[in-house]
């Protein structure tokens, strides 16, 4: 577990930066100190609860390891949030996989998004889903989709999208698509962005969605808010460097 993100009011605050070894130290022996629990956010709403058993000191930052205690299948890309707040993420979880209909329909979707981006028809056909979730950003009975998908030419040029859509009509609409085509370097370390979860940060009714974006030897945890109408990313912290 990483420390992401300090709400004042409904401000976004970075706990600490990768240079302030002190206030790393003093957030780790307050916040992960042996013992401690937090709620677990799965899905927007409370699915549990993690147990810090011990912190250390990463590259550039500060790391607990936790114990859970939740129904929620996580591991590999499915992540989940934690919080001490006792309001934030009180409602029912809505997270869940999406049908084999909902699924194909995305990658319709997806297939189309990276065909406007020039992609070759033999990477489209190549295209890999990392991740795909079915979850109620708004409160309104209608699900999002959240995905995650890449796919890598014999040279190693990398094309990553990021998705948020939902249904319209008899397909789909992309309300955010963070599209990428890079040379990796040498070391292959990728720029895709990863879904962690969703939390409604500001009591405005539409959670704010989390992710993981890779970089050189690191990460970045990336926070994006619906600004009248649009997603937009509101909020960047480095997790660790290497």
């Amino acid at each position: 577990m990483d420390a992401v993100v300090m709400i004042d009011g409904k401000q976004l605050r970075v706990p600490f930066s990768d240079e302030q070894k002190d206030k790393q130290k003093r957030m780790a022996e307050e916040y992960f100190a042996a013992g401690r629990t937090y709620r677990l956010i799965f899905g927007g709403g409370e699915a549990g609860s993690v147990t810090v058993k011990k912190w250390s000191v990463g590259c550039n930052s500060v790391h607990a390891e936790v114990g859970l205690s939740t129904s929620a299948r996580l591991g590999g890309h499915v992540r989940a949030l934690a919080t001490n707040s006792d309001s934030l993420g009180k409602g029912a979880s809505t997270r869940r996989a999406p049908t084999d209909a909902e699924r194909a329909t995305v990658m319709t979707l997806v297939k189309s998004i990276y065909s406007q981006n020039r992609t070759p028809a033999n990477l489209i056909s190549a295209i890999k889903v990392t991740n795909l979730t079915a979850t109620d950003l708004d409160g309104d009975g209608k699900y999002e989709f959240i995905g995650s998908f890449t796919s890598a030419a014999k040279n190693k040029f990398e094309s990553d999208l990021f998705l948020i859509a939902r249904s319209q009509g008899a397909g789909m609409r992309a309300d955010l698509a963070k599209f990428q085509a890079y040379q990796p370097p040498p070391e292959t370390f990728l720029h895709s962005i990863d879904f962690i979860d969703h939390l409604d940060l500001d009591g405005n009714g539409v959670g704010e969605v989390f992710a993981v974006q890779g970089a050189f030897d690191g990460y970045a945890y990336l926070i994006f808010k619906k600004v009248a109408g649009r997603w937009r990313e509101v909020y960047n912290m480095i997790g660790d460097l290497c």
